[in-house]
């Protein structure tokens, strides 16, 4: 009996044991658990306060993105205004028809002009750059030949390679039905005239650049030889970032802005392509003097071999003019030089400040009657105070006595930023715009009409020129 009890209480004093383990271990364990839940809490509280701080992140940025849009607006239109008339006045002046002008003024004239052209092209880039990358600058795609595009930007480019005394050849290895593919052909002529002109500008006198064409069954390559100093290994990839130059004396020895391989860079990227820069292959021959650098383009094939490629439309050809032509602008200095340019190529001109002049001017001309003139065309900016160019344009074209009377849009602006109220004008010129421009735009307008009024047809049709 005794040794039963004995043995009970052994078992016994083991359970106890056994549970107090067990109950420490439990205890330990819900403490572990509840360190774990506090810690798991801080996280959720810090991955809440993370949360938050993105979100207030994203809509600054937001906020940002929004002043920037607004200050490019403001910059494009405060800049290319004046910059319109500056350009025509110069113009003007440096034509000698409002007066003969010594050799010395000539030169400030040249002087003048050549940096406002400098100027323009900096706005043009920085703002086009800006499109790009924001989203704001679509891609129109078409079919088109790699080899017409290259032809052209050749022949573009000729009288500028001509004056430094470099000769341009293009090269074709592929097959003339091979090299059809899909792209905006504005933007792909952009960008090997850029690279054309890079070029020319660090290419020696009497030097060779080259384009090149090829294509496989899965891609089409371009590329620009140049037989010039070269870039070193540790520039070839940053010279694509805006602002960089290869040497920091280039910008002034060399011109340019800084900004064209960045746009290159940026179109191709929209078209899902590639581009690059690289030695050419004797960089490492020794004795062989400059032996330049290739720009490579690489773009994939997205149609069928032996597609067709859309015609392309003709730039119209200026020709001396004839009618009453009302210019609506609010700034009185580009005003006085568009009447000028109109004046010297045949038309008659009429003013007005404001989208309200506009409207009476042209319901008094069509209430006239005949033999008075009847307007032929507005220039009209969309830019103005009081009631803006859209809605003068709307009111023009919602009045019967007006409807008829075409209207070219002169704005800052390019016609793919507003492609719902294109479609109202029958032309557009963006500023800042050279005289053969806008006069060739007038008068395909002004053709279009009498054409529209031969056949009893209503033709509408808007164009982009642009500098």
């Amino acid at each position: 009996m005794s040794f039963s009890l004995t043995i009970f209480s052994v078992l016994f004093l083991t359970c106890i044991c056994l549970l107090g383990v067990l109950a420490l271990r439990l205890a330990r364990k819900v403490r572990q658990q509840q360190r774990d839940l506090g810690g798991l809490s801080e996280s959720l509280q810090r991955s809440r306060e993370n949360a938050e701080e993105q979100k207030n992140r994203l809509a600054e940025r937001s906020d940002l993105d929004r002043a920037k849009d607004e200050f490019i607006s403001t910059v494009s239109h405060e800049l290319r205004t004046p910059l319109t008339s500056i350009r025509g006045a110069l113009g003007l002046l440096s034509s000698g028809l409002l007066g003969n002008v010594n050799t010395r003024s000539q030169n400030l004239l040249r002087i003048a002009s050549t940096n406002t052209e400098r100027l323009i092209r900096l706005i043009n880039d920085i703002l086009d750059l800006e499109r790009m990358e924001s989203g704001r600058s679509p891609v129109n795609l078409r079919r088109c030949s790699l080899y017409d595009l290259a032809r052209e930007a050749v022949e573009m480019m000729s009288a500028l390679a001509e004056a430094a005394q470099i000769r341009l050849e293009l090269n074709s290895y592929a097959a003339h039905d091979s090299i059809y593919f899909d792209a905006d052909p504005d933007r792909i002529l952009q960008v090997v005239t850029n690279l054309l002109s890079n070029a020319i500008k660090f290419s020696p006198e009497g030097s060779t650049v080259s384009v090149e064409i090829d294509a496989n069954a899965d891609a089409l390559s371009l590329k620009v030889i140049d037989r010039g100093r070269g870039i070193p290994a540790d520039k070839l990839e940053c010279i694509f970032d805006r602002f960089q130059q290869v040497e920091s004396t280039d910008s002034s020895k060399k011109g340019g802005t800084g900004l064209g391989l960045a746009i290159c860079r940026s179109i191709i990227q929209q078209h899902g392509g590639l581009i690059w820069a690289q030695p050419n292959e004797n960089w490492a021959q020794p004795n062989h003097g400059n032996s330049g650098t290739t720009f490579c383009v690489q773009f994939m094939r997205s149609v069928r071999i032996g597609d067709s490629v859309l015609p392309s439309v003709a730039t119209p050809v200026v020709e001396r003019g004839e009618g009453l032509i009302l210019v609506c602008d609010d700034d009185p200095g580009i005003r006085t030089v568009v009447c000028e340019q109109l004046q010297r190529r045949g038309y008659d001109v009429i003013e007005a400040g404001s989208g309200e002049e506009v409207i009476a001017l042209a319901h008094e001309q069509a209430m006239r009657d005949a033999p008075a003139p009847t307007i032929s065309a507005i220039l009209l900016d969309h830019y103005l105070p009081g009631l803006s160019g859209w809605e003068t344009l709307r009111q023009l074209k919602s009045s019967a006595t007006t409807a008829a009377i075409p209207v070219v849009i002169l704005s800052v602006s390019s016609p793919s930023e507003r492609p719902l109220l294109v479609g109202e004008a029958q032309g557009w010129v963006q500023k800042p715009y050279n005289e053969s421009l806008l006069l060739a735009e007038l008068g395909r307008v002004l053709k279009s009409k009498a054409g529209t009024v031969k056949d009893g047809q209503h033709n509408l049709r808007s164009s982009h020129l642009t500098v």
